[in-house]
């Protein structure tokens, strides 16, 4: 398992021309290629219109649907310029229907269409209403044309009747387009804030096992190190031997947790899957930890063992680090360890009398300050649906007491 930079909330972005699809490309090359050879010889020969004019308006007509696609606003412009152009060029013909051709009826239904389903309602809708507009005012600048009323009002009636229905169904379509669009952007936000959650947790379970892993052991070498000077300065060479051989042990068994927790990061195929310690490795734990002269006692029911292996790896844990904090702040302190089965719950007590007079360093651990030991004990018993308590006692001692659920489902069982 590699750290890189927490996953971030991409920014909401507007669908792009790759989001059209090949087969509307194809479409709209065939649409527009079919009302380019249809417009030119229409207006030119119907309403008697220079080739170059109507060439002209054509090919603007026709690029703006496909300019629409990238630059809505811009192509909805120029459209309306070649509609106003070829209007006016072709009011003083006698050529029908008017004030728009066939073709112009169409290349302007086509282009609400387009701004419909590309771009927010507001747009078209303000297009539509601009292009009635634009032919009112191009119709009452005609004079020539009043007479006439029949015809071009019946043009005008057509447009705006077939545009509107157009229109409403492009905004439909558009409409349901950006629904989807923001729903799949929703679902990845919720992919992002699960991955970034997931990534937290994994952060914090990784702190823990390392701390739980490395901790006991170095506290245990520390002791004994510092220690031993003034506990072996009359003893055997035997004695001797014997607890620097308890160093090297204390070191090794630290060494061997941490490989077996970075073979399982790395997940290589050969990593090292060993078992979790279980409830019957405590008895282990207090034998290493009393070497550090802490008289302990164990009292383990013999119906805990029963307990799921999440359960028992969190009584371990526990227990460790209550050892170890023993280790650190009450040396030689007396120390009680208690496992019992409770119902279907697992009662874990790590209770030490205050260090004796004398050993360093003196007094006993404080309130729980948010130290990382304290911390992932907690971490590790809240996931489980436990509770857990850390407070002095009344002769100057410390209690760690912690009530864990035995029956914990697969769904669960977090390690």
């Amino acid at each position: 398992m590699t750290f890189g930079p927490s996953p971030e909330r991409v920014g909401r972005a507007r669908p792009s021309s790759a989001a059209l699809p090949f087969w509307a490309w194809c479409v709209m090359a065939l649409f527009c290629t079919t009302l380019y050879t249809v417009s030119v010889p229409l207006t030119s020969s119907v309403y008697k219109l220079d080739l170059v004019i109507a060439f002209t308006v054509a090919t603007v007509q026709c690029g703006s649907l496909v300019l629409a696609v990238f630059r809505p606003r811009l192509a909805a412009a120029a459209h309306l310029l070649s509609i106003v152009a070829l209007v006016l060029a072709t009011r003083g013909s006698g050529g029908e229907p008017w004030p728009l051709p066939v073709t112009g009826l169409i290349s302007l239904g086509a282009l609400i269409l387009v701004l419909g389903i590309r771009e927010r309602w507001i747009v078209s809708v303000a297009t539509w209403w601009l292009s009635i507009v634009v032919l009112v005012a191009l119709i009452v600048t005609a004079p020539g044309r009043y007479p006439l009323r029949d015809q071009w009002g019946t043009n005008l009636t057509i447009y705006a009747s077939y545009t509107a229905t157009v229109l409403a169904a492009a905004i439909a379509i558009g409409q349901r387009r950006r629904i989807r669009a923001d729903l799949a952007e929703a679902r990845r936000d919720v992919e992002l804030e699960q991955a970034q959650r997931r990534y937290v947790e994994e952060r914090a379970r990784i702190a823990r096992e390392l701390h739980d892993v490395v901790a006991h052991s170095m506290s245990l070498i520390h002791m004994q190190a510092l220690s031993a000077p003034f506990r072996l300065s009359e003893a055997t060479p035997a004695a001797v031997n014997e607890e620097f051989q308890d160093i090297a042990r204390s070191a090794r068994t630290a060494l061997a947790e941490m490989r077996r927790l970075l073979g399982a990061l790395r997940s290589d195929d050969d990593a090292d899957l060993v078992p979790q310690p279980q409830l019957s490795d405590i008895r282990d734990l207090a034998a290493v930890t009393s070497r550090a002269d802490i008289p302990i006692r164990l009292d383990i029911d013999a119906a805990a063992a029963a307990a799921s292996p999440v359960v028992q790896l969190t009584t371990y844990r526990i227990v460790q680090e209550a050892l170890s904090n023993v280790v650190r702040h009450a040396p030689a302190a007396a120390t009680d360890v208690t496992v019992r089965a409770a119902g279907t719950s697992l009662h874990v007590s790590v209770r030490n009398a205050p260090a004796p007079a004398g050993s360093s360093p003196a007094g006993t651990p404080g309130p729980d300050r948010g130290g990382q030991g304290l911390r992932g004990m907690r971490e590790r018993v809240h996931l489980l649906g436990g509770r857990l308590t850390t407070r002095r006692t009344g002769d100057g001692g410390y209690l760690v007491d912690a009530t864990i659920p035995a029956a914990i489902g697969r769904e669960r069982e977090i390690q």
